[in-house]
């Protein structure tokens, strides 16, 4: 046996080997081989932990490691780790090779400094590699409620006291969707494999459709492609020949859905009631592979054509030009995020790009300038309405930046006046964002 890192040469016969271990194992098909193949260029993806396991010069097992986050309760972002898919022949499996395979990467992903592991797996398997259920250490799954136990949901800590007392929601990092991001691009990539049956198998994770949440668990239960063969990710009810039923947007899929909710309580210890379902679905339906696909928007077209988020842009604009005061994170040289209040952006063009003045001289600056990485956040206490971006921040000290946002009165700050070598001015760039009101998230990409 022989454990080496991945080659180039090596990706056709992983991706192969990664199909085969994964086939109808946790769904119907799997879409684990096509994950692998896009993640190695993401800038998540850790080469020096991507590695193949060899018995007798045959490729029998791989795992990979990618960067992640956890969102901590203040809104303020973790960094962790995570694995997977992680692969064993069929011929291999329930010999000990995966876990001396995952053994040994955890012991180099130690060596490299890494402090939290979290992933989705069998706890009866991963437990003999030192995982346990996230949630006993206050780590929750982004899909589940916060008081869930979920059973498939693991973490372990490489470095004691790395996660320490924190509190905070995990999602998997955006590679691991894109299956569902791209579908015609999955479709084309699986095309090129031989053909292999898919099917509904005890030991599965619940499946539900990916419009409305109905279980899924038998074929009938399943919409039908336009070709007539079987759509395991939409019901019969929303899918049909390869078209969507209704024309609904997700809030009125989700008024349709909660006039259900009798039949929801049937399966229930404690009767909820209509309102406590439209809840429960608006966090939920979000996660769904027809709505993710609706929310996570790139540009403003989609933005403002998109009824889920109508209004949003014209919002985030108001918050920044009437709330009096901006909250600006950065990181520290540990990992620590730091969240300052500020006076509200000096100027800002769209819903982009914002301009901050500050010292030039200030702890701040000194973060900004090792890592870009920050976040700024807008808050209407009044109308219990929160909006956040992620981004980057730049510090400006050239005269033009300088003088593009001086005002007059400036000098009681800076007595040296615009050219006052302690005046400086921070750049932020937004790439994505949560908006919350009513008791509902909204998150989006902007370009």
């Amino acid at each position: 046996m022989n454990i080496r890192l991945e080659t180039p040469k090596d990706y056709r016969e992983v991706e192969n080997l990664t199909r085969e271990a994964f086939w109808n194992v946790y769904r119907p098909g799997c879409t684990e081989h096509y994950v692998l193949n896009q993640y190695r260029t993401n800038p998540y993806f850790i080469p020096e932990l991507d590695f193949v396991m060899e018995e007798n010069g045959i490729i029998i097992g791989h795992v990979m490691f990618s960067k992640a986050e956890i969102t901590l309760d203040d809104g303020t972002v973790f960094p962790s780790w995570t694995f997977g898919p992680i692969s064993v022949h069929p011929d291999y499996k329930r010999k000990g090779y995966g876990l001396k395979l995952l053994q040994y990467a955890i012991e180099k992903a130690k060596e490299m400094g890494i402090g939290l592991l979290q992933m989705e797996g069998n706890i009866e398997f991963y437990r003999y590699a030192g995982f346990d259920l996230a949630s006993k250490i206050n780590i929750h799954y982004h899909a589940e409620p916060r008081d869930a136990e979920v059973p498939y949901f693991l973490a372990q800590e490489l470095i004691p006291g790395y996660w320490g007392n924190r509190e905070g929601t995990y999602c998997p990092p955006k590679g691991y969707f894109v299956a569902d991001e791209n579908p015609e691009a999955f479709e084309a990539y699986e095309a090129t494999f031989p053909q292999k049956g898919k099917a509904f198998q005890p030991g599965q994770l619940p499946q539900f459709c990916q419009s409305c949440g109905m279980p899924l668990t038998r074929i009938e239960d399943c919409g039908t492609n336009a070709d007539g063969s079987t759509n395991f990710d939409y019901c019969q009810y929303c899918y049909k020949d390869g078209k969507f039923l209704q024309e609904y947007t997700m809030d009125e899929m989700i008024e349709h859905c909660a006039q259900f909710v009798n039949a929801v309580n049937e399966g229930l210890e404690k009767p909820i009631t209509k309102e406590e379902y439209i809840g429960m679905m608006k966090s939920y339906f979000p996660q769904l592979k027809r709505w993710r696909q609706t929310l996570d928007v790139n540009n403003d077209e989609a933005m403002n054509a998109n009824p889920a988020l109508a209004g949003v842009k014209e919002l985030i604009a108001q918050m920044a030009d009437k709330q009096p005061i901006a909250y600006i994170s950065s990181v520290d040289h540990e990992g620590f995020p730091w969240t300052k209040a500020m006076l509200k952006p000096r100027k800002r063009e769209g819903i982009k790009t914002f301009y901050f003045t500050t010292n030039t001289f200030s702890l701040r600056v000194v973060q900004y300038k090792a890592n870009p990485k920050a976040s700024i956040y807008f808050c209407d206490a009044e109308g219990f309405k929160g909006m956040m971006l992620r981004g980057t921040m730049e510090v400006l000290t050239d005269a033009k930046s300088k003088e593009m946002i001086w005002r007059n009165g400036d000098e009681q700050y800076y007595t040296g006046g615009v050219t006052d070598p302690n005046y400086c001015v921070l750049k932020f760039t937004a790439t994505d964002g949560r908006f919350y009101s009513d008791f509902y998230p909204r998150s989006f990409v902007i370009e």
